[in-house]
């Protein structure tokens, strides 16, 4: 086949070989570009069944519209050859990158199934189950990003089908137990294969890797895998617990989704990501050694191997932060008809949406945005991730930045000066309106979340273990403030200069009636996470967290109440452009509005399905920032 012409399509190199076919490498002649070639095996255009799981692959892939997920450009079918065009990803499969490091670190096992997850949720938000998720069927790019592939065996919630209840569909080692007996996949299933994966990440084994097919069969059914730190004793019991929930015999007692497997992912990967990024690049041919780093001489791997031991100690030391991602409410077939069904299936559907996205240019997760004026905006995220616009949104540029480190929220102060927090107690400082930054020196190692200044001169920063930093010179020097709490705390805010509140994990709420001198304890209303906090006046103020919760005040904090909302997804930002109308986003891609000063909510939507992070205003537009490099904005 190599140099064949299919179509548009040069043949040019094998890829990969699987049960149903060959995955070429091909040079679209038209659009002048590399893509992935799946082209159906001579051995399997006899069978009419495999003929039509081939088609269902491209249709199915094709409706789905998500970084994480191998798009499909097109179906082939050149004198009895059939194909599927994909894009063309350089780099690894995961089933490569485990035989090649033998396991994975935490983290980094951890932040690839939070991309996994995010893929697969949108799967099952457009009806599909996958029905497949082994290592082999994930790919990672050079850049980091995964992306899932093979939807072959994957089927819609809604339809009837080529595959019959009855029938044993997946790869037996990552495999449910309901699929074992050929019950019908749900959800749950995606979930335990998705668990089975990770596992085989963290140890570099599967939990039920037996001599048999009945062996392996009856482990799934039968048997409770062997808790991952019993094989690794430096994974924590975090992981053990999650890694078990996802791996429960009843599919009821799983995560119900993978948004809620992803929730409780996001503290364990914050509170042990103190080490440096994992970047996933594949071998290198000529020899070398690791540590934490690539090195490219012997004299600095010794050094590394030092600091690598070192951090590898401190972070387990560290305290950490939250759940972005909630869960997907559950959805089910409906006994009423859908006519739009159709429509909203289609890849090109977007719901209709006041925010238009932005083109930012990026592809990292931003945690963060503000607006200086309604010219000058910064954005920063994971990575050491800094984006700067001076025109409002409509172009951004990528600031260069010394430190890869993920980044949390950046703010100016009234004096001009801007400030950029993130891991390991950083801070840094800019005065040319963010074109350089240097780093500000704290005695510090707590990660730091969230900034907020007072006044000209007074500023505050909170972090995990109940870090507060306080400033009363515009941000040259910061000093602990003592907290009663050794909380994670993500965001304060102030309704004058003198009365604030601060926000944090496990329900923890803290105000201040002196500027923020000494800090009291609110008696607790909720025991979930506090992602955020607006206040209207000093009486009335509104807090929103896990779960979609929301409470509100009117007495200055002394009592909370809840506020229904509708929502189950995490919020993480909430916003009052004035004394009625407020906005919070959730981690759902959903942007819910008040008018009535917090009293009720309606959800609206985005008009995308990423995480969204951090809303901020300024002059007359809103402006919304998110994972994969999103940026919203919208007039108010």
């Amino acid at each position: 086949m190599i140099g064949s012409v299919i179509e548009n399509y040069k043949i040019i190199s094998v890829l990969g070989e699987g049960g149903m076919g060959v995955v070429y490498k091909a040079l679209d002649m038209k659009l002048e570009r590399f893509v992935a070639l799946k082209i159906l095996g001579t051995q399997s255009l006899n069978s009419s069944q495999f003929i039509e799981r081939f088609k269902r692959e491209a249709r199915n892939q094709a409706k789905l519209n998500h970084p994480n997920i191998v798009p499909v450009f097109g179906f082939t079918d050149d004198n009895g050859i059939l194909g599927i065009a994909m894009e063309y990803v350089e780099g690894e499969t995961l089933e490569k990158i485990i035989f090649r490091k033998k396991r994975l670190e935490v983290v980094e096992a951890l932040n690839i199934i939070k991309q996994v997850l995010a893929g697969v949720g949108y799967a099952h938000s457009k009806g599909f189950i996958h029905r497949d998720i082994k290592p082999s069927n994930i790919i990672i790019s050079r850049e980091g990003t995964v992306k899932i592939m093979d939807f072959g065996i994957s089927k819609s919630i809604f339809e009837k089908g080529i595959t019959k209840t009855g029938t044993k569909i997946g790869t037996i080692l990552y495999m449910s137990p309901e699929q074992i007996r050929a019950e019908e996949p749900t959800r749950q299933s995606d979930i335990y294969s998705i668990g089975i994966t990770l596992y085989e990440m963290l140890t570099g084994i599967t939990p039920f890797d037996y001599g048999t097919e009945y062996d392996i069969m009856e482990g799934h059914l039968k048997k409770t895998p062997q808790r991952v730190s019993l094989t690794i004793n430096t994974i924590p019991p975090e992981v053990d617990k999650i890694v078990a929930k996802a791996l429960d015999k009843l599919a009821i007692k799983r995560y119900k989704s993978c948004d809620e497997f992803n929730e409780e992912l996001e503290p364990v990967i914050l509170r042990y990501s103190q080490k440096a990024p994992t970047t996933y690049k594949e071998a290198k041919k000529e020899p070398v050694q690791r540590s934490g780093f690539i090195h490219k001489t012997k004299i600095t791997l010794l050094t590394a191997v030092i600091l690598g031991m070192f951090l590898g100690l401190a972070y387990l030391l560290f305290q950490a932060i939250s759940d972005f991602w909630p869960s997907i409410t559950k959805l089910e077939p409906k006994s009423v008809e859908d006519t739009t069904s159709g429509v909203k299936n289609s890849p090109k559907y977007v719901e209709k949406s006041n925010f238009a996205q932005l083109s930012t240019g990026i592809s990292g997760n931003l945690n963060s945005v503000y607006f200086v004026d309604e010219y000058l905006g910064i954005a920063c995220g994971e990575a050491g991730t800094i984006i700067k616009t001076t025109d409002g949104g409509e172009a951004w540029q990528i600031v260069n930045f010394p430190d890869s480190i993920s980044l949390f929220d950046v703010r100016f102060s009234s004096a001009g000066s801007g400030f950029l927090i993130g891991e390991g107690g950083r801070i840094y400082k800019t005065t040319d309106l963010g074109d350089t930054w240097v780093r500000v020196p704290v005695q510090v190692n707590e990660s730091l979340f969230s900034i907020e200044f007072v006044d000209n001169s007074n500023g505050f920063i909170v972090g995990s273990k109940g870090m507060v930093l306080r400033t009363t010179n515009s941000g040259n020097n910061w000093y602990q403030v003592r907290v009663p709490t050794s909380n994670l705390l993500y965001n304060l805010a102030f309704a004058d200069n003198s009365t604030g509140f601060i926000v944090g994990w496990n329900g923890t709420v803290l105000k201040t009636n002196n500027g923020g001198v000494s800090w009291e304890t609110v008696p607790s209303f909720t025991d979930k996470y506090l992602r955020d906090v607006a206040l209207i006046d000093q009486n009335i103020g509104i807090v929103c967290g896990a779960g979609g919760e929301v409470f509100r005040t009117s007495d200055g904090g002394k009592s909370w109440t809840s506020i229904s909302t509708a929502s189950t997804s995490g919020l993480a930002s909430v916003l009052f452009v004035n004394d009625s109308r407020g906005l919070i986003v959730s981690t759902r891609g959903e942007i819910l509005e008040s008018f009535d000063g917090g009293n009720s909510w309606k959800i609206n939507p985005s008009g995308n399905y990423f995480s969204l992070s951090k809303i901020a205003a300024s002059g007359k537009n809103l402006y919304v920032a998110g994972f994969n490099g999103v940026v919203l904005k919208s007039g108010f």
